[in-house]
């Protein structure tokens, strides 16, 4: 009996402690979440940008600066993992707070879409083991890209050939590496990433020449988080912490830790892709 009362006192003990962490917890910002006290993504692996090793277990660079943002408004992260495709639906669905992974500020998605002030920019390459760098270069050959990314609809509206859709970017790789693919168009960031992890071996990467014909050549791409238009409290809010994180320095800092270059954090204006 002695022992089960101690074990009691100390259960009471841990819960009056976490109850007053979260006392003592003060939001930076307020808005609200579908869930309160949660922050709820649409992730998908995608690395280093995003990273998926089990149901709760998430990384990369955007998952790290949503990680901060959470913890300054004192909410516990919650990842919902899909394939590419569906991380808008789920958005447009409110079944989640925020879609995150290396996704492009661009015109159509403003139209549907809150996109967040950019975090950094990215840039979009060939993957080939001829080492393509020239849009020209394309037509002819068999080209893969994963559905829902703009690189996808870009390249198409550019080329004679239909590019081959894949829903994530794992089978895109496996198409390329076992030959099924002559070009894979995807991030530069994460085809360098997955490169110095030993992947794409005898794959060259390159980033693509401007080509007025496929816009996001031209410029690189702004990355944003994305959000329900209709959420403007939670964009105000995401964007004013966002700001604060790039006066820190923390978002460069995020980007290193990453395998990526600090530099990626000098966006600039918030501009969108046409």
């Amino acid at each position: 009996m002695r022992t089960f009362k101690l074990a009691l006192l100390a259960a009471a003990c841990v819960l009056a402690g976490q109850a007053m962490a979260a006392e003592s917890c003060t939001p930076s910002e307020h808005f609200k979440t579908i869930k309160p006290g949660s922050l709820t993504v649409a992730v998908y692996n995608y690395p280093p940008f995003t990273t998926v090793a089990g149901p709760n277990d998430i990384g990369g660079v955007d998952t790290e600066v949503v990680r901060e943002i959470a913890k300054r408004n004192c909410l516990t992260l919650v990842p919902v993992i899909v394939d590419p495709s569906a991380v808008i639906q789920n958005v447009l669905s409110q079944k989640v707070d925020l879609g995150i992974g290396d996704w492009f500020r661009t015109a159509e998605r403003a139209k549907v879409l809150g996109m967040t002030w950019p975090l950094y920019v990215d840039q979009m390459a060939f993957y080939s083991r001829e080492g393509f760098s020239e849009v020209s270069q394309l037509n002819g050959k068999r080209v893969g890209a994963v559905s829902g990314f703009l690189y996808a609809g870009q390249i198409q509206a550019s080329l004679d050939n239909p590019v081959v859709l894949y829903p994530n970017p794992v089978g895109l790789a496996q198409d390329l590496a076992a030959g099924r693919l002559d070009v894979a168009v995807d991030s530069y960031g994460t085809g360098k990433y997955a490169q110095g992890k030993g992947a794409y071996q005898g794959i060259q990467i390159e980033i693509a020449k401007p080509d007025s014909r496929v816009p996001v050549s031209v410029e690189p791409a702004q990355i944003a988080l994305l959000y329900h238009m209709n959420k403007t409290d939670l964009g105000a809010a995401l964007d004013k912490e966002i700001k604060q994180l790039h006066a820190e320095g923390r978002i460069a800092q995020i980007l290193e830790a990453n395998g990526l270059a600090a530099s990626g954090a000098d966006t600039g204006e918030p501009r969108l892709i046409k």
